[in-house]
């Protein structure tokens, strides 16, 4: 118990490093970082909407451990339920810069992965020894965090930009922005399937290039950004 303890202690610490990067690397107009934490927060909840759409396909007859869960269901419903989340009405009447999806996307995404890894901890606590755990739990935290936060990026990147310049809807727009996020997070679960390191190496070189990608993205809309308010009756 007290090595599970420690390791979600160190986890929060990790995370919480994690979304002090993302505050400051806005360096224009910083977000108010009690935003922040609340889109940190909202992560759990999109961990909750991705479970239940998960147990719903399991119920429905395909195995939580089939390639089928792991490369096609999960990435979708969790890139769906984080992107959800980041185009939330509150979220948007906040980004006053492109790159501000970024920021917010960011934080969701590590709520959520947060969320997912002490689940991690707690469950595999009874059933590897202590390096094992250990082990677990720092891969989990150098790779699974920084593919979520990669992943949803491109999503929300795809969806204001979609917004932005071609007039999509919210559910047309989300709907790409999550077929654009998925395959990043399918090669993750296939990394994390085979437990190939020369898949780890490529999921970190994956994740900063799609990372300085979404954010390049976004900077070169913000000569013409407008803010997307006027669609917000829209959004639902």
């Amino acid at each position: 118990m007290f090595t599970v303890l420690n390791l979600v202690l160190i986890t929060f610490a990790y995370v919480m490093l994690v979304l002090f990067v993302i505050w400051f690397s806005d360096v224009e107009k910083m977000e108010a970082f009690k935003n922040l934490m609340l889109a940190f927060v909202f992560g759990f909840a999109a961990a909750i909407v991705a479970a239940s759409i998960e147990s719903l396909v399991a119920f429905l007859g395909v195995a939580v451990t089939s390639t089928f869960m792991l490369i096609v269901v999960a990435p979708i419903a969790e890139e769906y339920a984080k992107l959800y989340m980041s185009t939330s009405r509150y979220f948007m009447e906040e980004m006053d810069e492109p790159e501000d999806a970024l920021i917010y996307a960011s934080c969701i995404a590590l709520g959520f992965a947060f969320i997912e890894n002490i689940l991690y901890i707690v469950t595999f606590s009874s059933e590897l020894s202590y390096v094992q755990l250990v082990d677990l739990t720092f891969q989990r935290m150098f790779l699974c965090v920084p593919t979520h936060i990669a992943a949803t990026s491109v999503g929300m990147a795809v969806y204001v930009y979609l917004r932005e310049n071609y007039d999509y809807d919210h559910v047309e727009a989300l709907i790409v922005a999550v077929m654009s996020a998925a395959p990043l997070h399918a090669v993750y679960n296939l990394m994390a399937v085979t437990g190939s390191l020369t898949m780890a190496f490529l999921i970190v070189i994956l994740s900063i290039t799609a990372t300085v990608f979404a954010w390049l993205m976004l900077r070169s809309m913000k000569p013409t950004y407008k803010l997307l308010l006027p669609y917000h009756k829209n959004l639902y």
